[in-house]
């Protein structure tokens, strides 16, 4: 049974040992919190399924040889600074990066760059900071933010390679 596997069984479980216990309580929770879930399905299932689609085709239109060059495994910190820089160019929210992640598996990026590639992503979503971050937030704080936080990408890339290395011997 592979890790990945294991870590749904636990969610799995863990989500029914939350089901026992709010029928337990007998309050009126578990009901509410299987009616708010299932809404939450509703609302995700579509964007999944389309999502899960794009990162097939995504796959398959995507040059696969320079990606794989450029963000393999072998890349080394070469490709964790790429792909931290791509990260960031990545212009929508995680319907759209996440099935960019799994076609940039499929093509053989390496567990470290990918790391990298998606917290540049999220720390630094250049859609973000222009349309939300800088109205609201103000240039100066916006400043100080991603100059306090510029090197998590890439550390973030290193720690997952040192893990890779740790777990691996």
């Amino acid at each position: 049974m592979s890790s990945l596997t294991l870590v749904a069984l636990a969610m799995w479980m863990a989500a029914l040992g939350l089901l026992i216990v709010g029928y337990r309580l007998r309050d009126g929770s578990a009901e509410k919190g299987l009616r708010i879930g299932m809404g939450y399905l509703a609302i995700m299932a579509p964007r999944v399924f389309c999502a899960l689609f794009m990162a097939g085709f995504a796959a398959e239109l995507l040059p696969g040889d320079i990606i794989s060059n450029w963000l393999g495994a072998e890349s080394g910190i070469k490709g964790i600074l790429i792909a931290s820089v791509a990260g960031i160019m990545v212009p929508a929210g995680g319907v759209v990066a996440f099935p960019l992640a799994l076609a940039m598996i499929k093509l053989g990026v390496g567990i470290p760059q990918l790391t990298a590639f998606l917290t540049s992503w999220e720390v630094f979503a250049i859609h973000r900071i222009l349309a939300w971050e800088i109205p609201f937030l103000g240039a100066h704080f916006v400043g100080l933010r991603v100059s306090s936080s510029f090197m998590l990408p890439v550390l973030a890339g290193v720690f997952a390679a040192g893990l890779m290395k740790l777990f691996s011997a």
